[in-house]
């Protein structure tokens, strides 16, 4: 029987826990792979760093499922820590459970002795992913509680706050205490906005200036003023020398993972008095709310502009600035005609020091001439057979180096077939034996494996392929097109130009009549489902058939 092939997965939860957590993992599950006589695939060893375990929603863990579902499974077996490791979720757990051992693949759990070969495994991985859900429960509610007396003792609670640093107090405590020029930064943005400057107004001076910003979130574009950030100091009651703690809660949506704020009720926030935290007076502060109350009533929302809602438009999400890679969005609406306009989000909120386009377009202008250039220039059959020439191209290439391995692939059928016909032979004569048997069923599932890839599809079939392809491409165009000629349909039109196309890049160029857009991006006609069914030309992925087009907008 040959040799048991393992991938491993690791993973530890926090960037506070020590990454040789990591390393201690993979350490144990290569002792229990040595002991057993097991191979281990330096290539299929997955980690997730500082990563909950309440999601699924995790690189490695992604990338070791993804080699599951592929057609050949590289390895026979999954080795864990523990059961944790792979999720800290029940339904998680049994569901990935499920999942791998019906590929047919070991799943063993080193600490637990959990081995999915095992016929109690399903009941045993049941209590113990109970077992974690309820530890990473009742630990949130210890951490939690623990919080709430270090916002009581007025201490410092976590995150980052603008106009303070950390210090360390000798039991090991950590107080916030006021910095400068942080705090002198805060006082002068209280003082412009309660003089009657906008939010985005101080955002453009303050960049312009290159006064140094708050850290930028994870995923952020770059550490500048904006918007959001001027709106959140001068919210903060932090700076009267006031903590507010406990004032929202993080859920996980189910299925993603992902973690959204809710407001908890009044009666359950912590109010603590810090005067030692103050840095603006009283009446500075109570100023500055009457503003932002008073812009609310005149204007629909804090800072003044238009109040956008909840609405979308067919772009929306769609477009990106060419020159900063920022989004596209409306960012006003009260012109003279009352026309909506897209201009660029970034030089908006922050101005020219962080983006130079400041080229705004009436939306339904925008709107129209986009759509007109993608139905002249994209929506067309030939387009289609374009991408499909380019496709044919690429097939026959995968085809041409097929070719080239079936010749070893044969020979090694044929090996195989002459040691079965002796294991059988050899059972036939009285021999038989669990080994035996084992041995046999080895043969078989390479044999299979093997006798499947020779009836692979091979050049004779291209055209069939391409075919199928091209009637399936034109029916994706026929559906879009119908949907874009019904103005009403904007959610549906929307979802299919994201899946056509993406997002939209858009590059301020200068023309005739002044400073115009023009557009640029990627069309895929056929879709993941489309290629998976045709054999993907080789495994490739769908960004290999995807179409670069430009189209000038304005002329």
């Amino acid at each position: 029987m040959s040799q048991l092939r393992c991938a491993i997965y690791a993973r530890f939860s926090s960037d506070r826990q020590s990454p040789t957590s990591i390393i201690d993992q993979i350490r144990k599950c290569r002792e229990h792979a040595s002991r057993n006589g097991w191979l281990i695939l330096e290539n299929h060893v997955y980690c997730d760093e500082a990563v909950s375990g309440a999601s699924t929603d995790r690189a490695g863990l992604q990338r070791l499922l993804a080699a599951v579902i592929g057609p050949t499974i590289p390895f026979d077996c999954i080795l864990i820590d523990d059961s944790s490791r792979l999720t800290r979720r029940l339904a998680d757990a049994l569901n990935l459970f499920e999942r791998l051992t019906f590929a047919g693949v070991r799943i063993v759990a080193v600490s637990q002795g959990v081995d999915s070969e095992n016929p109690q495994a399903e009941l045993l991985m049941s209590v113990h992913g109970m077992i974690d859900a309820v530890y990473w429960k009742e630990l949130a509610q210890k951490t939690h509680r623990g919080m709430q007396g270090r916002a009581l003792g007025g201490f410092a609670t976590g995150g980052r706050c603008f106009g303070y640093q950390s210090v360390r107090e000798d039991d090991g405590a950590v107080r916030l205490a006021i910095t400068e020029p942080e705090a002198g930064i805060v006082r002068r943005l209280f003082e412009m906005y309660a003089a009657g400057l906008s939010l985005k107004r101080i955002a453009w001076q303050l960049n312009s200036e290159s006064v140094p910003s708050p850290q930028p979130q994870k995923g952020r574009l770059s550490r500048t003023w904006c918007v959001s950030s001027v709106r959140h100091i001068l919210r903060n009651r932090r700076f009267v020398g006031k903590i507010v703690w406990n004032t929202r809660r993080k859920v996980r949506v189910p299925g993603t993972g992902k973690r959204v704020f809710r407001a908890r009720p009044e009666s359950e926030w912590v109010n603590v008095d810090a005067p030692e935290l103050r840095i603006v007076s009283d009446e500075m502060f109570a100023a500055v709310q009457r503003r932002f109350e008073t812009t609310k009533r005149v204007f629909g929302r804090e800072g003044g502009g238009l109040a956008t809602g909840q609405k979308r438009y067919l772009f929306s999400g769609l477009l990106k600035c060419g020159i900063c890679g920022g989004s596209i969005v409306l960012v006003c609406g009260r012109g003279r005609h009352g026309a909506d306009r897209y201009g660029c989000a970034m030089h908006h909120q922050r101005g020219d020091a962080v983006c130079a386009n400041a080229l705004l377009v009436r939306r339904d202008d925008l709107e129209e001439r986009l759509l007109t250039r993608l139905s002249d220039t994209v929506l067309r059959e030939e387009v289609i057979d374009y991408a499909i020439a380019g496709l044919k191209e690429e097939m026959q290439k995968g085809f041409e180096e097929l070719r080239a391995e079936l010749g070893h692939a044969r020979a090694q059928k044929r090996r195989i077939e002459e040691e079965l016909a002796r294991l059988v032979q050899a059972i036939a004569d009285g021999q038989a034996s669990k080994s035996l048997m084992a041995a046999i069923a080895e043969r078989e599932r390479e044999l299979e494996t093997i006798t499947n890839r020779l009836l692979d599809p091979g050049p004779d079939s291209l055209g069939s392929k391409l075919e199928s392809l091209k009637t399936f491409a034109i029916s994706r165009l026929i559906n879009l097109r119908k949907l874009l000629s019904h103005p009403e349909g904007v959610d549906q039109a929307r979802a299919a130009i994201a899946d056509h196309f993406g997002r939209f890049t858009l590059e301020p160029v200068e023309g005739d009549k002044g400073q115009n857009y023009n557009a640029h991006g990627e069309i895929d006609f056929f879709g993941d489902e489309a290629m998976a069914r045709t054999g993907g030309a080789g495994g490739q992925n769908r960004t290999g058939y995807a179409r670069l087009f430009r189209a000038a907008l304005y002329q």
